[in-house]
């Protein structure tokens, strides 16, 4: 009896201690973001127009999250066990997207990011569908796009042609690599949601205020996904040897549980030929 209490005891303690670790990782991306826009010129101002200070500028960024009202959207950020002709790899194909499957933006025509796993002499295409609340398309047809230096994370923006995404609308996107044109039930794909939302004036204030390399960190602040991570890729690739934005990019990822892509590259691609 004495050995099963002690078990028991020894259990609920490292059950303790897993928990404050998880809790520790969900808040360090919030930390570094304090401190990042705490180091901002004291020139610059912050929503209201005041100065930035160190202890003014984590305040305002202690409540940030990147989960909305929590509640998850149907979807899957991460493919499926490949089969046909997909070779098995790890990790997967991905979805850059919080956990819950939905990601906000303020753009007409934001930029969706998937890491893709295979080089585009395994599998050289890809398939982009969009739709809108009412499972209508957003796009007049699928988008096909032409992979090029994969593997890494690559970016597709929403084509101008089509109509620009309705603000307070949710789209719900389908990205599917073709690795079996005969039996398209073996491609692996993810799917998930964008939703645009108006920007707040506050925010419009924010952005004015800071200048343009400090702009990721303002959308994160906000929980604007897509725009943070566009933002953020934008300026490592323009400032690559920057150690900082490498910091910001491994825990703007942790803070979704995406880690393991953290040392993956971000590519130049990708061509697509519709609509």
């Amino acid at each position: 009896m004495i050995h099963i209490k002690l078990c028991f005891t020894i259990l609920f303690i490292l059950i303790g201690f897993v928990g404050k670790a998880s809790y520790g990782r969900e808040n360090h991306f919030k930390t570094n973001l304090s401190l990042r826009l705490a180091q901002s010129s004291p020139n610059d101002s912050f929503g209201d127009g005041q100065p930035i200070s160190r202890e003014g500028t984590a305040t305002r960024l202690d409540g940030f999250n990147f989960d909305g009202d929590g509640r998850p959207e149907p979807g899957t950020r991460k493919g499926g066990a490949s089969r046909g002709n997909c070779p098995p790899i790890d990790p997967g194909l991905t979805a850059l997207i919080p956990e819950i499957n939905l990601g906000l933006t303020t753009k007409e025509y934001p930029t969706l990011w998937f890491y893709v796993p295979y080089s585009a002499t395994e599998i050289a295409q890809a398939e982009l569908m969009v739709l809108d609340e009412n499972q209508q398309p957003a796009l007049d047809q699928p988008l096909v796009i032409k992979l090029s230096q994969t593997p890494g994370i690559v970016g597709i923006k929403l084509p101008s042609t089509a109509k620009p995404l309705t603000v307070g609308q949710k789209y719900r996107w389908y990205f599917e690599l073709v690795c079996d044109t005969e039996d398209p039930s073996a491609n692996p794909g993810v799917n998930g949601w964008v939703k645009r939302i108006q920007p707040s004036s506050e925010l419009i204030t924010q952005l004015e205020n800071h200048s343009t390399e400090q702009h990721y960190l303002i959308y994160a602040k906000n929980g604007i996904w897509y725009d943070a991570l566009t933002h953020l890729i934008t300026q490592r690739e323009a400032t690559a040897s920057e150690s900082q934005l490498s910091q910001d990019w491994s825990d703007l990822l942790t803070a979704v549980g995406l880690q393991d892509l953290v040392p993956v590259p971000t590519t130049d691609c990708c061509l697509s030929t519709s609509p």
